[in-house]
């Protein structure tokens, strides 16, 4: 390059042709001076914090999956189609998943592992087995609606299925069980006469109703007395026994159900009971059943009273009978002398009554004192017929038979 200055326009021109890398004003170079180099322009300088890409995002799956690359300054950039590939290779290194170091399980656990599984598979084996018998049992108690609350408890796994009480604890406080064995609630109550009395499980209560059914089936019971399970509530509240209530039905109803109608008549008379409460009457559990089975000899007892003497005897008096362990037999030839001897115990004048009791202890031979009344008695008023006196009176039945007011003689 020449030395010799340039001129203003060339210099323009030169100015122009460097894209302003040279400048700072052609006013002051008109005068052939060249700018000083602090007024020349600084190329610029690089960033202090470079901007990086730091990592990658992504949304969506399969073809359709994008990605956003993520820059140091917070800054994204996307999306750009990024499709998921099950080729590990085809994918970025940094999209690729770490890959876990797995270790295959030793012997042990395997076995361990084995044994789990095979004890699961039986629990639940175990819980449809136990359901379906429980099912069963459930129908046969009237149980039917709690089959719900119970697969509830054996899934729940909550009790151990092979202790029944355990499964019957979880369900007693069911309505549908309180209701069910209803009995239960009278037997444990503390205030019941007599003290409360333990309370039954499901097969021993529904056993009890069992017997209670065939003894009464058997017995030719009406059938609306065995039909419903409301029927043996009062018996097991009661306490009765099969036994007991086979004694019931043998020696109290039968006595009076299978007997003549006099007998009938007198449960009536004596006990207000007529033939359509009779089962219901010999039956009840707050009659003891020693009582019942009285009673029922009682009437027999006052029905041979009536027929062979013409007397009706009280409940008392017919029930002291029988507690002396008279039978109906004997009470039939008992009545039968004491109405030979009517005339005897009908007082005359001057005569001491004899009372009821003491009337059927003389008959019956257990009032010794009376039947010395009736002795003495008998022996005066034979003494006063022999020496013609006005105890004697023809009857007028047969020639020369005659009443002496101590029997009839001839």
């Amino acid at each position: 390059m020449s030395d010799v200055p340039l001129g203003e326009e060339e210099l323009r021109a030169f100015v122009e042709s460097t894209g302003g890398l040279i400048g700072g004003g052609l006013g002051t170079v008109g005068s052939g001076e060249v700018a000083p180099a602090s007024a020349l322009p600084k190329p610029p300088s690089a960033p202090s914090n470079p901007r990086t890409k730091t990592g990658s995002r992504y949304e969506g799956t399969g073809a359709n999956r994008v990605r956003y690359d993520v820059y140091s300054d917070d800054t994204e950039e996307g999306p750009f189609k990024d499709p998921t590939t099950d080729e590990p290779e085809k994918r970025s290194p940094a999209d690729r998943p770490e890959q876990p170091v797995v270790t295959p399980p030793s012997a042990e656990q395997i076995a361990a592992r084995a044994a789990e599984e095979a004890r699961q598979a039986f629990l639940a084996q175990s819980r449809i087995d136990a359901f379906s018998r429980l099912r069963t049992l459930l129908n046969r108690f009237g149980l039917g609606e709690l089959e719900g609350a119970v697969n509830s408890i054996i899934t729940s796994g909550a009790v151990d299925l092979q202790d029944s009480n355990a499964i019957i604890f979880a369900i007693r406080d069911q309505p549908a069980y309180q209701r069910r064995f209803a009995a239960n609630a009278a037997r444990t109550n503390p205030n019941r006469k007599g003290g409360p009395l333990p309370e039954l499980d499901p097969a021993t209560y529904i056993g009890l109703e069992e017997s209670y059914r065939q003894l009464m089936r058997s017995n030719g019971l009406p059938t609306d007395f065995y039909d419903k399970q409301e029927d043996f509530q009062r018996l097991i509240e009661g306490d009765v026994s099969p036994s007991e209530l086979q004694e019931r039905i043998e020696q109290g109803y039968r006595r009076v159900s299978d007997a003549d109608p006099e007998v009938k008549r007198q449960m009536r008379e004596l006990y207000k009971v007529d033939d359509g409460a009779l089962v219901a009457y010999f039956l009840d559990p707050k009659k003891a059943a020693p009582l019942l089975t009285r009673q029922a000899r009682a009437a027999q007892i006052s029905a041979r009273g009536r027929e062979q003497a013409g007397l009706q005897l009280t409940a008392a008096s017919a029930e002291d009978l029988a507690a002396r362990g008279i039978t109906p037999e004997q009470a039939q030839e008992a009545f039968a002398r004491r109405g030979q001897l009517e005339g005897l115990y009908q007082p005359l004048t001057g005569e001491e009554a004899l009372t009821e009791q003491e009337a059927l202890g003389a008959a019956f031979g257990y009032d010794v004192q009376a039947q010395q009344r009736l002795e003495r008695r008998r022996r005066q008023r034979l003494a006063e017929f022999e020496a013609g006196g006005g105890f004697a009176r023809t009857t007028g039945a047969t020639s020369g038979t005659v009443e002496t007011g101590i029997g009839t003689a001839q």
